[in-house]
């Protein structure tokens, strides 16, 4: 209702014919959609006040520290600047997804704007210490960083992959236009006004952000999404220094970044150093600052525009890098020869321009072989930690040669072709690593089976086109599943021809392949595939035409949601569900909830089960999408129906809709055995936010051991810490299959996140552990052996065969454990390979895994682990095996005890039935 009240409230702002052309307008050149304009534009309009007022800030406080302390402690700023940054980022990161991210951002905005108030006070009645200065300087150079930062976290927050697509490019438009206003703005005001009003305009215009902020928080993300959505587009970084150190490619991308940034911090300071020295009155050189900043800001704007595509196209990745080394060379040697402002602002000038277009695009570009998880975690790490670390060894250097050595500028100037020198030699590795980065992200592709077709090659492309045509089902259904990840105009014709194929699973993945062809329109063709009798056909069409003839939507749904075949309308509600799953202008236009409520009701009146199950599964899917919570009872109810297909899609809509609501539920499916691996793929749509649910749950008394042996599937998606300690406090369980599920959750985790802290330490009390339940399970097989020879009775000697069968399949899981535990001490694909080999047919293979297994192991492991090992590849048990490993050997009776002490509930059921 409030975001009904607030549309009415636009609309009313707006004469009719207005609001429709403005509509109109948004639509046909930005491509923003129904329910989409108020989000994006508020976006906008707050990225351009953040953008402005640091543009008004910064020149400020960079005039005023220059004529009031002297541009000799600029370096020393630089440090103070560097060591509050990884200090608040440090914290901040800690916050980050714990407490709610809006009120974060207005914690920083809040805190802006008083220190920002506090400070103009301060000027006002001429109390500018030199601490002052220092303080107002750090401060906006961090605001700089933090309020940008939170800004696109917020975006990818508000914003689905779809809706990001589209609109960031219009929202980023916002913070180049607040760059040249606040710029612009500060070079007119600053001698009018004077210096010391600047931080109450800068203030005044953070203070619109508050409430849009508020705003858009709660009419845009609590009304659609929950928490467990937000924490998903919310990016989290583990032990991302490792991952950098792991890799040569991200360790010179990031020495790569570090110099240009130490390398920018020198030229900042020749730049404000010959700045203050040929403009000695505090506003003018605010606004001198204030003008060249924005300046700067078109010219990199310009060349974005222009150049950027062009050169990074005509002369590659590694090219490009040169650029701006050489650029700010040639500028340092103008310096060196000529120390005029004309000579500063043009250095200045290469630094601001190439950097924010050529260069940042040639880096991006440099990220792509990077897997990108891998991506995510190291991003924020190197675009904070290493620019404020190189910062900080920007200031030192600077300390050292100006305020140590008292050099001039003209030998800062040698200062940065030495460090462009370095800077170059990363540029010249990285182009290497980069070559072999791709090599390894194919070669892995290939070692997962995620083949990457070489579309360069022309006789490739000829023979796809050849199994397209010609192929068997399952040949052309292959090609297409690739295709779909490498999306080429060559193939249109072929993929437009495959529309008449017979097999409906062809024709709908064809569609999805059409799909991702962007810049090609077959709307003609596909709109009447969505009254075709397959409903994945429909669902794909739909699909296909909301993406690609948005202008046509509204004709499209009402169409198609009253279409007389009630298939068609299922397949519209679902593609409904889905365009408008955080939008819920669109719900509310097509009117969402009535439709599937009228669908629900429409089900009794089906009377075949086939037709009945089809329509289930299908409004399932929308439930699902739509995630709205008055249909929460309705997916409920089915859950118990009587068809697996059916349950098991209600199960995969709960999880679609990210809501706490259904986790209870969930997780007891983890527990049911034909629905395990359905509710784990549910439960990992909530993301890494669920492991603290499932850790409360697995300590909690109610915990049933069926389910906690489905949780290690739910961990191992996830390559967070959370997930590895959780997972660790599952492997000292007393249930030795929850025990085994974990230890092989643990091993995939260690392979794919080697990074984790895995407690190697506490590796070795739980293999002791084991080597001794092994040893008692030996003894006790070694009395049910012996003891077979004496049974007469057939009944008793069926159990007994029971019971040695169970106990020879608990050693197989208990030599698995032992060996699941060394993959966490060792490396984990070594190991689990030597069990494989041990458990496999040829003698030749256990020898040599034996073999290998010792070499390996610690001489104190060896000595307890070898004879297991040794025992283990033997067809029986003999009286020899008993005496070395000296088992102590239970009567029947005693054997049966423990059986009934320390034995599974199948192994408990097998001795009670012997007993009695």
């Amino acid at each position: 209702m409030l975001h009904s009240r607030d549309n009415l409230h636009f609309r009313m702002t707006l004469f009719p014919g207005m609001e429709a052309a403005l509509h109109k307008f948004l639509r046909k050149t930005f491509d923003i959609r129904e329910g989409e304009g108020r989000r994006a534009i508020l976006m906008q309009f707050n990225i351009f006040l953040i953008i402005s007022t640091l543009l008004i800030v910064k020149p400020t406080v960079t005039g005023l520290f220059l004529s009031e302390i002297g541009v000799e402690q600029l370096p020393v700023a630089f440090l103070l600047v560097a060591v509050f940054a990884v200090l608040i980022s440090t914290v901040y990161s800690r916050f980050l997804g714990q407490a709610p991210l809006v009120r974060i951002i207005l914690i920083t905005l809040l805190a802006s704007i008083l220190l920002f108030v506090a400070f103009g006070i301060l000027l006002k009645f001429n109390v500018v210490g030199g601490w002052i200065l220092f303080a107002f300087y750090v401060w906006v150079a961090i605001f700089g960083v933090l309020a940008a930062s939170q800004f696109w976290i917020l975006a990818n927050v508000v914003f689905n992959i779809r809706e990001a697509k589209r609109l960031f490019g219009f929202i980023g438009a916002g913070a180049i236009a607040g760059g040249i206003f606040g710029g612009y703005l500060t070079t007119l005001t600053a001698e009018w006004l004077g210096s010391e009003q600047l931080p109450f305009v800068g203030a005044g215009l953070l203070l619109l952000c508050v409430p849009i902020t508020i705003s858009i928080w709660n009419k845009s993300v609590l009304p659609t999404q929950s928490k467990f959505q937000r924490r998903k587009r919310i990016p989290k970084a583990e032990q991302p220094l490792q991952l950098i150190r792991k890799s040569a490619h991200l360790t010179f991308l990031a020495a790569i970044i570090g110099s240009s940034v130490i390398v920018d911090r020198l030229v900042d300071y020749q730049f404000s150093a010959i700045a203050a020295e040929k403009i000695p009155d505090p506003d003018e050189l605010t606004a001198f600052f204030g003008f060249w900043f924005s300046t700067f800001n078109v010219i990199s704007l310009l060349v974005q525009l222009l150049l950027t595509r062009r050169l990074v196209g005509m002369v590659g990745v590694g090219t490009s890098l040169f650029f701006l080394p050489v650029s700010i060379a040639l500028g340092a040697g103008l310096l060196l020869f000529f120390p005029e402002l004309w000579a500063a602002i043009f250095i200045k000038m290469n630094d601001s321009s190439l950097k924010q277009s050529v260069n940042k695009a040639a880096v991006e570009l440099l990220s792509l072989p990077i897997p990108s998880k891998v991506k995510n975690q190291t991003k924020t790490f190197i675009d904070v930690v290493v620019d404020s670390v190189a910062t900080g060894i920007g200031g030192l250097i600077l300390i050292f040669l100006v305020n140590g050595l008292d050099l001039s500028n003209r030998s800062i100037s040698l200062m940065i072709l030495l460090l462009i020198l370095g800077w170059l030699y990363f540029v010249v590795r990285v182009r290497k690593t980069y070559l072999n980065a791709f090599k390894l992200s194919i070669r892995k592709a290939q070692q997962d089976k995620e083949v990457v077709l070489d579309l360069k090659n022309e006789s490739v492309v000829s023979d796809l086109k050849s199994i397209l045509a010609t192929g068997t089902n399952s040949q052309v259904l292959y090609v297409l599943q690739k295709l779909k990840a490498q999306p080429d105009p060559r193939f249109a014709e072929n993929l437009l021809a495959l529309l008449g194929h017979s097999s409906d699973e062809i024709r709908a993945e064809v569609i999805r392949n059409l799909y991702f062809l962007k810049n090609q329109r077959y709307i003609e063709i596909i709109q009447p595939l969505v009254e075709h009798p397959a409903q994945e056909v429909k669902i794909a069409a739909f699909d296909y035409l909301i993406e690609h003839a948005p202008e046509q939507m509204d004709t499209l749904m009402v169409s198609y949601l009253n279409h007389a075949d009630p298939d068609v309308r299922l397949a519209a509600l679902i593609g409904l569900a889905e365009e408008s799953r955080d939008n819920l202008a669109l719900k509310e236009k097509f009117e969402l909830q009535s439709r599937l409520q009228q669908q629900f009701k429409a089900l009794s009146d089906i009377k075949e089960e086939q037709v009945l199950n089809l329509h289930k599964r299908s409004l399932l899917r929308a439930l699902g999408l739509a995630k709205l919570p008055i249909f929460f009872p309705m997916i409920e109810s089915f859950f118990e129906d009587p068809n697996r297909e059916i349950v098991q899609q209600a199960i995969l809509s709960a999880g679609q809709t990210l809501d706490p609501h259904f986790i209870p539920a969930l997780t007891d499916f983890l527990g049911r055995a034909n629905y395990t691996g359905v509710a784990a793929t549910a439960l990992g749509t909530y993301g890494a936010a669920i492991i603290h649910e499932l850790s409360r749950y697995s300590r909690s008394d109610e915990a049933s051991m069926a389910v906690l042996q489905g949780v290690p599937r739910i961990a191992e998606q996830f390559g967070t810490q959370a997930s590895a300690d959780l997972l660790f406090e599952l492997v000292e369980h007393s249930n030795a299959q929850v025990r085994l599920a974990a230890l092989r959750s643990l091993n995939k985790l260690k392979i794919q996140y080697p990074f984790l802290n895995f407690y190697e330490k506490e590796v070795l009390p739980l293999l002791v552990n084991e080597a001794h339940l092994y040893q008692d399970m030996l003894s006790m097989l070694y009395v049910q052996l012996k003891a077979r020879p004496v049974d007469a009775d057939a009944d008793r000697q069926a159990l007994r065969e029971e019971l040695i069968l169970l106990l020879e399949q608990r050693l197989d899981n208990n030599l698995e454990r032992i060996f699941r535990l060394l993959g966490l001490k060792y490396p984990p694909e070594d190991v689990i390979s030597v069990f494989e080999h041990l458990q496999g047919p040829q003698m030749d293979l256990r020898t040599n895994a034996l073999e290998y297994l010792d070499n390996l192991l610690d001489p104190g492991l060896k000595k307890m682990l070898i004879p297991i090992v040794e025992t283990a590849l033997l067809e029986t048990i003999s009286d020899e095996v008993v005496r070395e490993l000296k088992l102590k050997i239970p009567n029947e009776v005693e054997c049966y005890r423990l059986l009934l002490e320390k034995g599974d509930d199948a192994i408990k059921r097998v001795v009670r039935r012997l007993l009695s």
